[in-house]
């Protein structure tokens, strides 16, 4: 006879991957940077004819868009222009989800800074103004003609959110240090972040995303204590990205799919690729220079990048531990730092990579 418990856990999981199998993964883009380049008239081309990047993806394989959210109302990635960046993929027949980043900049694995305007608040006041302003956001969103029923709340939240992080690498790498002095610090803002969007969204759906992709041994404890403290979690997140795997035996997809397959059978819940890229070069500058160590069988090459990402996406449409997967920043062709990365080469011609999305 199966438990009382475990038969809840089994039913839970054939219906949330019922649900996934009728609807399909999350195939789509993180295209954040399109709008502001576009105002410093970058432009995109297939082949020599221009295209709008939304509209390209979506006749090639994608159905969704992450949005990057942060603090504030004007200038690159806050309100305004994010509610502009949903507006257009949405047109461009794209399914928008929101992270909130809880943030006025950047925020990842190696930094989670409080906005400036809560930097300042009793942890009482900051709770209060986080769940103020996420309803804002979604009911702002709402008025503007996007209906987003997705959040990720924090953007690579392994180590902290919104200003309570763990600084120092020998206490962040200790999952007993972490469950007891830092994540009990974050649990109250996600809560709170939540409550603020569930106020319009009663229906919505919650993702926590983490960097370790390649340490589920860390992640894996990390989602069991925010469901224990009730923190909603619908969808577990992984960046993924191995051509920064040091150990060759971490970058086949074969790697992935047992880390995914862990993941699953501990929380019974899909995963979700909040993240992913693949360089077409071998050799580049800027902070993920160090990102260009080979999979065996798909060259540092347009073409072994394409191959990469049509076989990435076979994976994610057949491997029912998986909830879908957003390429990140595939529109930039902006200088360095991520051009390698990008589905556009240096004269924003697309490369190959941008077909592979297509089943």
């Amino acid at each position: 006879m199966i438990p009382q418990i475990g038969l809840f856990v089994i039913v839970s999981l054939a219906l949330s991957l019922q649900g996934m199998a009728q609807n399909g993964p999350l195939i789509g883009i993180d295209c954040n940077y399109a709008l502001d380049m576009a105002k410093r008239n970058k432009a995109w081309k297939d082949r020599s004819e221009l295209v709008d990047p939304f509209e390209l993806f979506a006749k090639n394989g994608c159905r969704n868009a992450r949005i990057r959210l942060w603090v504030g109302d004007d200038g690159i990635n806050r309100l305004q222009y994010a509610t502009e960046t949903a507006r257009r993929a949405k047109q461009a027949g794209l399914k928008p989800y929101l992270v909130v980043f809880l943030s006025d900049e950047w925020a990842d694995f190696v930094k989670q800074p409080a906005p400036v305007v809560w930097k300042k608040l009793t942890p009482e006041k900051k709770l209060a103004a986080v769940a103020t302003y996420t309803e804002d956001v979604v009911s702002h969103m709402a008025k503007n003609g996007v209906d987003i029923d997705t959040f990720e709340i924090g953007n690579e939240i392994d180590f902290g959110i919104c200003g309570e992080f763990e600084e120092e690498w020998p206490r962040r790498v200790s999952v007993e240090f972490m469950r007891t002095q830092v994540w009990p610090r974050m649990t109250p803002i996600l809560k709170a972040a939540q409550a603020g969007v569930l106020k319009v969204q009663p229906k919505a759906k919650f993702i926590l995303h983490l960097s370790q992709w390649n340490n589920v041994d860390y992640c894996i404890p990390f989602w069991q204590a925010m469901i224990a403290a009730e923190v909603q979690l619908d969808y577990p997140g992984l960046s993924y990205f191995p051509s920064s795997a040091k150990e060759p035996m971490q970058r086949p997809f074969s790697f992935l799919q047992t880390q995914v397959g862990k993941i699953v059978e501990a929380l019974h819940k899909p995963v979700l690729i909040c993240e992913t890229g693949y360089p077409a070069a071998a050799n580049f500058g800027g902070q993920f220079a160090e990102w260009n160590l080979l999979a065996e069988g798909y060259p540092l090459s347009d073409d072994g990048q394409a191959k990469w990402i049509a076989d990435l996406a076979a994976v994610i449409r057949h491997d029912r531990n998986f909830a879908g997967v957003f390429y990140w920043s595939p529109e930039w062709y902006d200088g360095g730092l991520w051009d390698a990365f990008a589905l556009f080469d240096a004269h924003g011609v697309a490369r190959p990579g941008v077909r592979s999305l297509t089943p």
